[in-house]
Formats: C-alpha cells, structure tokens, sequence
C-alpha cells in the first residue's frame, strides 16, 4: 500500500470516529497497578521531653602521688615496677646512704664525748671547782651535738622512699644506678579502687548540680548500665577562656574502670515540646534521613526530614514534617508513591526519660 493510501485511511478512521453516536464512551487508557502495601501509621504530635544537658569527663584517680626525692642521692635499690601493687609505707625506693651513716657515727661519737664532758662539768660543779657559766657552756654543747645527731638522723630517712598509701605504681621515671635530685619525680602511684570523673560544666548549666547529686554516669568503654555516681566537689573557680567550671563525681567500685576513661552523664535543664516519632520510621540513607508520609489519599510519599535528639525508642524531628500528619511507624517498609491500606493507627507513646 503507497504512501497516499494510509494516509486516505487515516482521514477516514477520523472522519468515523467524528461522526459516531455521542453516548458512546472514549476510550481511556489504564494506567499500571499501584503497589500496596498493608502498614500502621502514627499522627505526629507535639510531646512534652526534658531539655538535656550532656557533659564529658575523663574518669581520674582520687588519691595518686609523685614520689620524689628531698636529697641529692645515688638509687641504690628500685623495688618496684609499673603495675605493682604496694601497701602503705612500703619501701619503694632505697638511695645509697653510706656517707650518711658514716657522718651519723661521726655525730654519735661528738654526743659521747659532750655527754662525758658534761657529766665531769657537773662533778666540778658541785665540788664548786667550775662556775656556773662553764656548766652551761658544757650543757650547750651537749645540745648542739644532739640537734646534730636529729638532723643526720632525718637526712638518713629521706634516704627510703615508702608508699603514702595502698595503691599502684602507674609510672616509673628511674632506674637504679641514677642520680636523684631533690623534687625531681622517681614514680608515680595512685588508688584505682577510688576513682572519679572530672567533668567541665558550663556557667549556664552549673545550676542544674549540686554537691551530693546522685548521677548516672555512662563509660563508654564498659558499656552496660550507667553507674550511680555522687558529687563531691564543684571547684569554685573557673575558667575564664572556656567559662566553664570542674564538677568532680566519685563513682563506685566497678569491674574494668580505669583512669583515662571517657566517661559523660547528662543535666536535667526543664523541660520543651517536640515532635516524636518511632525510631523505625525513620530512614537512612547515607547522610540524608527521611520518613514516609501517609497523605488523605493514602499513598506513601517519601519525605526528607531533619532530625534531632534521640530518646528511648523515639526520635525527635525538627524540620520537615507537620503536626497531625501520618507516618508509617515501620519506615522500611515504606514505597514511594505506593497506596497504603491502614491497618492500624498507633497512638504516639509519651516520652519516657531514659
């Protein structure tokens, strides 16, 4: 068939299809079959949530100690390591102390012979041989060469280096054979049965603790429950660059806490009204978080939403979706543009504080 007779046929199908009976429908063009899916929607609506504050710390010992020296002094022994446990007044380190043992034999040698020249002074005193003002002399000198022995005798003692308290080493700075100087640190020990967390509050949040507040504290390297800490100190002054203030928390004796552990526990500040969704309506998709709208005519449209805060099974939502709009609570089930058969509206939870 040529070119000019389709195209008569074509004028001629128009032509018929004008002149047809005007009750006679159009035909219409079927569109594909929407998916649907069977879900439970949630009204998003306004609830009431404490305004929280979170605060970090590093969890730090409450009794810990450089050890130095007061003289200057060969180490003789080193006793300990990084690690070991001492008791107090253990001997942790004993420097060399031969010349002051022999200077305190020298000492003892001038009080014996103070004491027997006294002892012959008094004889000649009451013989009325000597005056009252050799006596004296001879007593003096007796006292001096006391005071000399207590003073050797107390450089002597400073020789031993003890253990303030029960703990452990956690630094060594020398070795035996080295020479210590007065003040310089030879080792380092602390108590890791009583630990706190040192934590830095903000002036504007230092309202909301007190000393002896009972606060859960959370670590994060032992994960489990929070322990129950207390505070015991609120350092009155604070800094100025940063404005914030150290609130130190004793925490109770627990399995695997160390110091150096990161450690934060939050501060009750009021409380707000927020919109909350269940945590499974929530979608992520790399860095983008949406939720699935349930609109009147109960199709499923993907919405882009900012979200915030993250309670117990409920995230709070900032922007992107209004109140007394539906959402599907299982948000992986979600299709967008897919029809949606309610089979059940949950009523939205009221917030619980963690």
């Amino acid at each position: 068939m040529g070119c000019k007779s389709v195209k008569q046929l074509f004028i001629a199908v128009l032509l018929l299809t004008g002149c047809g009976s005007k009750e006679e429908p159009a035909a219409v063009v079927s569109a594909a079959p929407q998916k649907t899916i069977q879900a439970s929607v949630v009204e998003a609506k306004h609830t009431t949530v404490p305004i929280r504050v979170e605060v970090t710390g590093q969890v730090a010992p409450i009794f810990q100690a450089t050890l130095s020296s007061r003289i200057q002094g060969t180490i003789d022994k080193l006793l300990v390591r990084e690690g070991a446990k001492v008791s107090k007044g253990q001997t942790l380190i004993q420097l060399d102390s031969r010349d002051l043992q022999a200077e305190l034999a020298r000492v003892n040698a001038e009080i014996e012979n103070a004491k027997a020249h006294l002892d012959r002074m008094n004889q000649l005193y009451i013989q009325d041989a000597v005056s009252k003002q050799e006596l004296e002399n001879a007593t003096r000198a007796y006292r001096v060469a006391e005071s000399s022995r207590k003073a050797v005798e107390a450089q002597l003692s400073y020789t031993t280096v003890k253990a303030p308290f029960d703990g452990v080493i956690t630094e060594k700075h020398v070795e035996a054979g080295e020479l210590a100087s007065p003040g310089q640190p030879l080792l380092k020990m602390e108590d890791p049965l009583q630990l706190r967390l040192e934590a830095t509050v903000a002036e504007g949040d230092l309202r909301s603790v007190s000393r002896g507040d009972k606060i859960p504290v959370i670590i994060d390297a032992l994960g489990g429950a929070p322990v129950i800490g207390t505070v015991s100190q609120i350092l009155p002054a604070g800094d100025p660059r940063t404005h914030t203030f150290m609130v130190k928390v004793d925490l109770p004796k627990t399995v695997g806490l160390k110091t150096g552990m990161f450690g934060r526990f939050q501060l009750d500040k009021g409380a707000t009204q927020t919109m909350l969704v269940p945590s499974a309506a929530i979608v992520e998709r790399g860095e983008l978080t949406s939720l699935y709208v349930v609109g009147t005519d109960q199709i499923a449209r993907l919405r882009w939403v900012k979200v915030g805060r993250r309670f117990e099974g409920q995230t709070e939502i900032l922007s992107g979706l209004h109140e007394s709009e539906r959402v599907l609570t299982e948000g992986s089930r979600g299709v967008d543009g897919a029809a949606v058969q309610v089979v059940a509206i949950v009523a939205t939870p009221p917030h619980k504080a963690p």
